[in-house]
């Protein structure tokens, strides 16, 4: 049976940080994955000034040869304003249009609970309005007229960055594929021996039950209560 995972972000190089060495993980036992990412993180380029448009180009090349290490399926680009996105009716119904096309059984995200502002990364406005996009984007495609498309059922939300985690992914063993993978968003460091060190200690340490881990909040998507017909076929 086809297994699916979507990963969605707010920018490139959002699902590597928070996520990658668990997605390899499920690469490995045999998950179709895909990525949709809201913004095309223009703003968020730390080497040598380059104009809007080429920085454009370089981040979503950057994000495709991330996905190609990973062998993502697919990578859907929004193409919103970094910094700019907006929670609209056109946002959601591109999330409700992917998670119909490729039907997951499991999403990734940014998780819509964590309203901590302890961090002014973990806590930007497009992390937090992706956020609830998805989430709401989750409930109106299994609804069968809200949006075209047949209607599908997610069954896991699988939220990283969360203030509450309940689930330690051990990335032991991916935590070199991980770091390749942000390898690839060389935009966003100059310095690889830095960025290594920082993944390790710092976005890979968060239990001593392993020596690399990932946080998530798992959330299952329960099936609604559906009433039986009321109507009495014995009359």
């Amino acid at each position: 049976m086809r297994k699916v995972i979507l990963a969605v972000s707010a920018h490139p190089d959002d699902i590597e940080f928070s996520c990658g060495g668990t997605m390899f993980k499920y690469k490995e036992s045999g998950y179709d994955i895909f990525f949709a990412v809201a913004t095309n993180g223009e703003n968020g380029f730390k080497i040598k000034h380059k104009p809007k448009a080429e920085r454009i180009k370089i981040r979503h090349k950057e994000q495709l040869k991330a996905a190609a290490i990973l062998g993502v399926k697919e990578v859907f680009f929004l193409n919103q304003r970094d910094c700019h996105l907006e929670y609209t009716e056109s946002l959601r119904s591109k999330l409700v249009k992917i998670i119909k096309a490729v039907k997951p059984d499991i999403i990734f995200s940014f998780d819509p609970a964590n309203k901590s502002f302890e961090s002014i990364n973990l806590n930007h406005r497009d992390h937090r309005i992706i956020a609830e996009a998805v989430f709401d984007a989750v409930f109106a495609a299994r609804n069968r007229y809200a949006y075209p498309g047949n209607p599908h059922a997610v069954s896991f939300f699988h939220f990283f960055g969360p203030e509450k985690p309940n689930f330690f992914e051990n990335i032991t063993k991916y935590i070199d594929s991980k770091i390749r993978l942000i390898e690839a968003h060389r935009s966003q460091f100059d310095d690889h021996d830095s960025m290594s060190k920082w993944v390790r200690s710092h976005l890979s340490n968060y239990t001593r039950k392993y020596k690399y881990s990932e946080k998530f909040r798992i959330v299952e998507i329960k099936k609604p209560f559906v009433m039986e017909d009321c109507d009495d076929k014995s009359k």
